[in-house]
Protein backbone atom coordinates (compact mmCIF):
# COMPACT_ATOMS: atom_id res chain seq x y z
CA UNK A 1 0.00 0.00 0.00
CA UNK A 2 1.53 3.31 -1.03
CA UNK A 3 1.17 6.41 1.09
CA UNK A 4 0.51 9.74 -0.49
CA UNK A 5 2.85 12.46 0.50
CA UNK A 6 1.04 15.34 2.12
CA UNK A 7 2.29 18.65 0.77
CA UNK A 8 3.97 20.82 3.33
CA UNK A 9 2.01 23.81 4.41
CA UNK A 10 3.55 27.18 3.69
CA UNK A 11 5.53 28.78 6.50
CA UNK A 12 3.39 30.83 8.84
CA UNK A 13 3.21 34.51 8.04
CA UNK A 14 3.13 37.26 10.59
CA UNK A 15 -0.26 38.76 11.17
CA UNK A 16 -0.39 42.07 9.37
CA UNK A 17 -2.66 44.63 10.97
CA UNK A 18 -3.31 47.86 9.19
CA UNK A 19 -2.80 50.80 11.49
CA UNK A 20 -5.34 53.52 10.76
CA UNK A 21 -3.90 56.98 10.16
CA UNK A 22 -4.70 59.80 12.59
CA UNK A 23 -6.97 62.47 11.18
CA UNK A 24 -8.42 60.24 8.45
CA UNK A 25 -12.11 59.37 8.36
CA UNK A 26 -13.10 55.86 7.25
CA UNK A 27 -16.39 54.72 5.71
CA UNK A 28 -18.48 52.06 7.41
CA UNK A 29 -17.19 49.43 4.98
CA UNK A 30 -13.55 50.45 5.46
CA UNK A 31 -14.03 50.54 9.23
CA UNK A 32 -15.51 47.04 9.20
CA UNK A 33 -12.56 45.78 7.18
CA UNK A 34 -9.96 47.51 9.38
CA UNK A 35 -11.59 46.43 12.63
CA UNK A 36 -12.14 42.91 11.33
CA UNK A 37 -15.82 42.81 12.26
CA UNK A 38 -19.10 42.82 10.31
CA UNK A 39 -20.88 46.08 9.49
CA UNK A 40 -23.89 44.85 11.44
CA UNK A 41 -21.79 44.52 14.61
CA UNK A 42 -20.55 48.08 14.21
CA UNK A 43 -24.12 49.34 13.92
CA UNK A 44 -25.08 47.38 17.05
CA UNK A 45 -22.11 48.81 18.95
CA UNK A 46 -23.09 52.32 17.83
CA UNK A 47 -26.65 51.77 19.01
CA UNK A 48 -25.30 50.52 22.37
CA UNK A 49 -23.26 53.72 22.71
CA UNK A 50 -19.88 51.98 22.69
CA UNK A 51 -18.58 53.88 19.67
CA UNK A 52 -19.66 57.06 17.92
CA UNK A 53 -19.43 57.69 14.20
CA UNK A 54 -18.67 61.07 12.73
CA UNK A 55 -21.74 61.91 10.64
CA UNK A 56 -20.91 64.04 7.63
CA UNK A 57 -23.73 66.35 6.51
CA UNK A 58 -25.61 66.78 4.22
CA UNK A 59 -25.90 63.08 3.40
CA UNK A 60 -25.61 61.64 6.90
CA UNK A 61 -22.91 59.14 5.88
CA UNK A 62 -21.34 57.36 8.84
CA UNK A 63 -17.59 57.74 9.02
CA UNK A 64 -15.22 56.69 11.77
CA UNK A 65 -11.91 57.93 13.15
CA UNK A 66 -8.88 55.79 13.95
CA UNK A 67 -9.85 56.00 17.63
CA UNK A 68 -13.23 54.46 16.81
CA UNK A 69 -11.49 51.60 14.99
CA UNK A 70 -9.32 50.89 18.04
CA UNK A 71 -12.43 51.01 20.23
CA UNK A 72 -14.23 48.56 17.95
CA UNK A 73 -11.27 46.19 18.14
CA UNK A 74 -11.35 46.39 21.96
CA UNK A 75 -15.11 45.77 22.04
CA UNK A 76 -14.79 42.75 19.79
CA UNK A 77 -11.87 41.39 21.85
CA UNK A 78 -13.76 41.74 25.14
CA UNK A 79 -16.87 40.20 23.60
CA UNK A 80 -15.28 37.24 21.81
CA UNK A 81 -12.27 36.38 23.98
CA UNK A 82 -13.66 37.18 27.42
CA UNK A 83 -17.35 36.54 26.67
CA UNK A 84 -18.54 39.88 28.03
CA UNK A 85 -21.86 41.29 26.94
CA UNK A 86 -22.24 44.87 25.75
CA UNK A 87 -23.53 46.10 29.11
CA UNK A 88 -20.37 44.91 30.87
CA UNK A 89 -18.18 46.33 28.12
CA UNK A 90 -19.88 49.71 28.45
CA UNK A 91 -19.37 49.56 32.23
CA UNK A 92 -15.66 48.82 31.72
CA UNK A 93 -15.31 51.74 29.29
CA UNK A 94 -17.12 54.08 31.72
CA UNK A 95 -14.81 53.00 34.55
CA UNK A 96 -11.73 53.55 32.37
CA UNK A 97 -13.00 57.04 31.51
CA UNK A 98 -13.51 57.77 35.22
CA UNK A 99 -10.00 56.54 36.06
CA UNK A 100 -8.57 58.84 33.38
CA UNK A 101 -10.62 61.77 34.68
CA UNK A 102 -9.34 61.14 38.22
CA UNK A 103 -5.73 60.89 36.98
CA UNK A 104 -6.08 64.23 35.21
CA UNK A 105 -7.54 65.78 38.35
CA UNK A 106 -4.68 64.37 40.43
CA UNK A 107 -2.09 65.76 37.97
CA UNK A 108 -3.78 69.14 38.17
CA UNK A 109 -3.80 69.13 41.98
CA UNK A 110 -0.13 68.09 42.14
CA UNK A 111 0.86 70.97 39.87
CA UNK A 112 -0.76 73.62 42.06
Amino acid sequence: MSRRKVPESPPPRALELFQPEPGVLYSLDATARLAGIPRRSILIYCRAGLVRPVVQPPYGVMEFTEEAIYTLRRVEYLRTVHGLDLTWIKTIFNLLDEVERLRAELRFLRNQ
